[in-house]
């Protein structure tokens, strides 16, 4: 098998600054805190393993975009901001907070005028989990009313539409009425339970506590 061509380290100094995804999670912590940690904290920030945070902390020492500092008991590491890249690197990460931050508002007001329609809506799955890949989907689940269910959800597929293709997520939006809810949380339904451990709730009652709801509800009216 024919060998990938050396980069030009002058030509392409990204290539060694965002070779691995070590490099990337730990200088994205690095430039996220913008002061300084210590390896422990990166790797629990970042979820890395602590060899993947040492190779990491390495390689980046190496471009010269992360500073060591301290004793070899006591080092602590920051972000290089003096680095001729590293005004465009603090842009690429904003960037990337800033993306995800508009997905979950955009998602948040996507019932629109239906929003008073919608008891919960929460977005669940891989990426509540953060384990999401280059092809998965963004999971989101709302409870309505079964007479506005269907309005509910054409809604919100129909609000995300345009801004699903500008921000490059794929969407799957799922609805429940009053009554699947109920039933999912009397059966302990493996699905239910797990989406209620992932869910981040962006509108109305977590998803639990609306069946307990509707219940006393009912018994009010």
């Amino acid at each position: 098998m024919a060998r990938s061509t050396p980069q030009s380290a002058i030509r392409n100094p990204l290539s060694y600054i965002f070779g691995v995804d070590a490099n990337v999670g730990v200088l994205r912590e690095l430039v996220r805190h913008g002061g300084l940690l210590s390896s422990s904290d990166i790797r629990y920030r970042s979820g890395l393993s602590k060899s993947s945070v040492r190779l990491g902390l390495i390689s980046l020492e190496r471009s010269g975009v992360a500073i060591s500092e301290g004793s070899q008991f006591t080092k602590l590491h920051r972000f290089n901001r003096a680095h001729s890249l590293g005004p465009q690197i603090e842009v690429l990460f904003d960037a990337e907070t800033n993306r995800f931050s508009q997905i979950v508002d955009t998602v948040r007001n996507s019932a629109g005028d239906r929003r008073s329609l919608v008891k919960s809506l929460w977005i669940y799955g891989s990426v509540a989990r953060k384990e999401d890949g280059l092809e998965s989907d963004l999971d989101i689940c709302l409870i309505a009313d079964s007479q506005y269910l269907a309005e509910a959800v054409d809604a919100v597929r129909e609000h995300l539409q345009k801004p699903s293709t500008r921000l490059g997520f794929a969407l799957s939006v799922v609805g429940l009425d009053l009554t699947d809810a109920a039933r999912l949380s009397h059966d302990a339904d493996p699905w239910w339970i797990s989406m209620i451990v992932d869910a981040i709730v962006l509108v109305g009652d977590r998803p639990e506590d609306v069946p307990i709801r509707g219940m006393r509800d009912g018994r009010s009216s």
